[in-house]
């Protein structure tokens, strides 16, 4: 299924392209995708309802499917798996990424230069 320019997806602080990769790598539940996401955001923690809210989100949007799962030693547990459209809506997000990192890497080595330089006009 082709995917038009990421549209399907959300880059706001990389939850959903990270919760797609994650289920990507292995089928997950959602507390473990909490800890996993949390972990790659070392430097802000994202609210469980937050990601439980995205997760929903792309199952509805056919990124992502899931299923209960029952064990005898705990509660039951939705178990998540990316589908054919999320693997092509990631694809499309670490595109975007990408293209962000090097206007990211533009910008801050012309920040850096005009820094070298004195700054601008009114600085000097």
């Amino acid at each position: 299924m082709a995917v038009k320019n990421g549209e399907d997806i959300s880059l706001d602080k990389l939850i959903q392209p990270g919760l797609l990769l994650f289920v990507y790598m292995k089928p997950s539940h959602g507390y473990e995708l909490i800890q996993n996401y949390n972990k790659l955001q070392s430097t802000e923690e994202v609210e469980p309802g937050t990601i439980y809210r995205n997760l929903r989100r792309m199952e509805k949007n056919g990124l992502l499917t899931s299923s209960w799962q029952t064990s005898e030693s705990g509660p039951a547990r939705r178990l998540y798996e990316i589908t054919e459209k999320g693997i092509n809506v990631l694809d499309e997000a670490a595109a975007k990424v990408e293209k962000q990192k090097l206007q990211v890497e533009q910008f801050l080595s012309l920040y850096r230069e005009q820094k070298e330089q004195g700054g601008s006009a009114d600085e000097k």
